[in-house]
Order: C-alpha cells, then structure tokens, then sequence
C-alpha cells in the first residue's frame, strides 16, 4: 500500500452524481467505466490495497468502497478505489483485498498519508505498520499476508530484483544520496504506470537515504 492522491473526479460521474436518485448500482455503463478508468489512472494502474497491476477492464477490476457503502457515500468519489479481484472464486482464507475484507470496516486508508507513513516491510515481503490496528486490516480483514498466498512472494521477488539492479549499476561508491533520490522518485511518480509491488522499493529507498548522512 502507498498513498493515493485523489484527483478531481471525472465529468461523466460528477454529472451523473448531481441527478436525484442517482444510486451506484444503476449507474450507466459509460459513466461506470469513466469512473474506472479515472480510479486505475490515479492509482497508477495499482490494486489499492495488494498492488498488483490492474487494468479499467471490468472483469480484472473493481470498484471499491473504502468506508462500507450506504446511501451517503455510495456515489462520493473520495470514497472510492479500485481494487483487484482478489481471488474471487477460491476459499476465503486465499482471498485478499475487497473481496476479503466484504462489508467490514478498516481503519488504514491509503488516502491518508499518515497511515502510509506507518507502513514497512521485512526483507521477506510482509508488510506491516507500527499502528496495531492498522496491522488487524492488513492482516485479518485484507489478508494482505497470506502465508499461502502470492502476495509476499511477489513483494519480496520485486525487493530482490530492484537490489539485483543497483548492484548492476551502481556501488558504493556512485550509490549517492542524489541517485538514490532520483530512484524514489521515479517509483513514487510511476508515470503514467507504477511498478507492481512497488511499496516495497519505495521502503527500501526511503530507509536507505534516511541511513545515509547527509
């Protein structure tokens, strides 16, 4: 999970929102995929829980509600993310993200860049915070930690791979605070697409420049 900065909410929807009546479940399909698009693009084509790639195609993302839906927030566009699929369709204890977490309320939001600031990980790819209750989320109602699952396997191939290459090209010696710097932010930028799983390198960044004097 990394933060997400909410744009402005796209013209269809906005349109749409300002009917009376409007509910989300009759949405209209091009305002629905409007909607998609304008979520998958903000997030830089990231699952905004797991950070497995995810595309505006309707059967490979959803549309989340981070506070449960109900009639005042059903349509409010700070509320929503998309999401993977996450496993639907195999045994819940294998399922992760919306499709785990169901109607149950979580107290992280990657909206919030303070409960961001609370995430890290260990080399082995688990992902944690130093909030107790942020790690509940993580763990029991996202199953972001699955120990069967592929989620870890995959943040700590990407910790791996990203280290393979600083060790291509750079040393010790050209490892500069500037160039570490210019990596960080080009996996927090991820323009006009992120690196899946890139939460891990952006941790591993951050906690090397903060090691390093300046």
């Amino acid at each position: 999970m990394i933060y997400i900065d909410k744009k402005q909410q796209p013209r269809k929807f906005a349109n749409y929102t300002n009917k009376p009546g409007s509910h989300f479940d009759d949405m209209p399909s091009d305002v629905k995929q409007e909607l998609r698009q304008a979520l998958v693009d903000e997030q830089g084509s990231l699952c905004a829980y797991c950070m497995r790639r995810v595309t505006a195609d309707s059967d490979h993302v959803k549309i989340e509600h981070w506070s449960p839906r109900n009639a005042d927030n059903e349509l409010k566009y700070t509320n929503l993310l998309a999401v993977c699929t996450g496993g639907e369709g195999d045994p819940y204890k294998r399922q992760t993200c919306d499709t785990h977490k169901k109607d149950q309320p979580i107290r992280i939001s990657p909206l919030n860049r303070e409960d961001m600031r609370t995430i890290y990980y260990t080399s082995n790819g688990i992902i944690c915070s130093t909030d107790p209750s942020f790690q509940h989320d993580i763990d029991e109602v996202l199953n972001l930690n699955d120990p069967q699952g592929y989620l870890i396997r995959n943040r700590k191939v990407t910790l791996q791979q990203f280290k393979d290459l600083l060790h291509q090209k750079l040393n010790d010696k050209t490892a500069t605070k500037e160039v570490l710097q210019k990596y960080l932010t080009h996996y927090e930028q991820g323009n006009p697409q992120k690196v899946p799983f890139c939460g891990i390198i952006i941790w591993y960044l951050r906690k090397r420049l903060s090691q390093m004097k300046n």
